[in-house]
């Protein structure tokens, strides 16, 4: 770590532990609220993610995968076909997913440094249960707000990828085998793993876990900073600079307070903004920023994901800066064309306090996991049919 940086790092930290010091009941408070979090929300989105991910890469199926879908992923992000596993399952399961995936597939030597850090930019979404279920229904009281939000979301960090693929040189496969091939090495792989069911599963149940256990200490940790910030009127100041810049475009300052939040904790963040008396467009608008942005919490947790990985800090928060751009402009492009047309107005909100109850977490989160592997089985399909219909020269 450079020096300036751990000057920066230590102060931060000095400045937080003075503030648990003076006031240790807003740091309680906030710490709860964190844990919370991530026990009725985060843990039942990732941990199914978490282990059969795990599984599928130790089980070599990535191999296979790869193999089917590298006439689809080539071509539109100039990534290998097995990368089609991190943005399946990093599209319905959540941050930062994406980031552990791709972490697998650079240390498997699958992926090449570049195709490393561009999958990454794109892959660490917000979860379909967080986008529909606790912000369209819970917070904002419509499911259509919901996925407005949702497809704004996914379609806007594709066209990150597309946009890096078309900006990066054109790659070849680091290993140009058919999926028959593909296929017979797999057999071969199962039949000399050496390591028993049961160990496999142990290994992924103990690795997802881990990786559970840091992400709520994150959650904690920037649910007390991000209280700090608002206990010691540091959120004023940034929301007056955000109504400033953004005031012409008729955000108000309660919005601005909201976004200044969840530049920091997307939760807290996004159920600020939901709470105000503004325009239905402006808060739409405005939270597709802050999911869009994922906040520095979710920041950190990528990072120190994949901490040792060509993994540029700037590029993944330029990357964060184009995707919440065109989030924003696609979330106001389909309000103006399919929500206000259909005069879709919200139904009677829930409590502030019963939004992370308001759904079953467990079931959307399995839910999500079928869409994921039932798109890869789509893809894969798809890129059959294509290398069946090319003519063969003889």
């Amino acid at each position: 770590m450079k020096p300036f940086s751990s000057m920066l790092f230590a102060i931060i930290i000095l400045i937080l532990a003075i503030f648990m010091a003076i006031n240790p009941r807003e740091t309680v408070q906030a710490a709860a609220s964190g844990f919370e979090l991530w026990y009725q929300i985060l843990v039942p989105a990732l941990l199914p993610f978490f282990i059969v991910a795990d599984l599928l890469v130790s089980l070599h199926f990535v191999g296979l995968i790869g193999a089917l879908l590298e006439p689809i992923m080539r071509p539109v992000f100039r990534l290998p076909g097995c990368s089609a596993l991190v943005i399946a399952m990093g599209y319905t399961s959540g941050f930062p997913m994406g980031a552990v995936l791709s972490r697998r597939l650079w240390e498997e030597k699958l992926i090449t440094s570049q195709e490393t850090e561009r999958l990454v930019s794109f892959t660490n979404n917000s979860s379909p249960l967080f986008i529909i279920g606790a912000i369209g229904v819970g917070m904002l009281a419509s499911p259509q707000f919901g996925y407005l939000l949702a497809v704004s979301h996914y379609a806007a960090n594709l066209i990150v990828g597309f946009i890096w693929g078309r900006m990066s040189s054109p790659t070849t496969a680091l290993t140009n085998i058919t999926p028959v091939q593909a296929l017979h090495r797999l057999w071969q792989q199962l039949g000399q793993e050496e390591k028993s069911i049961g160990n496999l599963l142990g290994k992924a149940i103990s690795s997802s876990v881990n990786n559970l256990l840091a992400i709520g200490g994150f959650v904690v940790l920037f649910s007390v900073m991000t209280r700090m910030f608002t206990v010691w009127g540091m959120m004023d100041n940034i929301a007056h600079l955000l109504t400033w810049f953004l005031g012409s475009l008729n955000f108000s300052y309660p919005v601005c307070f909201g976004m200044g939040i969840g530049f920091f904790e997307i939760t807290l963040g996004s159920r600020t903004i939901a709470a105000t008396s503004d325009p239905v467009l402006i808060k739409l608008v405005a939270i597709s920023i802050v999911i869009g942005f994922s906040g520095f919490s979710i920041i950190a947790q990528v990072m120190s994901i994949v901490a040792g990985l060509p993994v540029r800090l700037w590029f993944y928060l330029l990357s964060r800066l184009i995707q919440l751009t065109l989030s924003a402009l696609i979330t106001w492009i389909g309000y103006i064309m399919v929500i206000e047309p259909l005069q879709i107005v919200p139904s009677l909100a829930i409590p502030a306090y019963r939004i992370l109850y308001s759904f079953d977490a467990w079931y959307y989160s399995i839910c999500s996991l079928i869409a994921g592997l039932i798109i890869i089985a789509v893809l894969m399909l798809s890129s059959l049919v294509m290398q069946a219909s090319k003519p063969t020269h003889p």
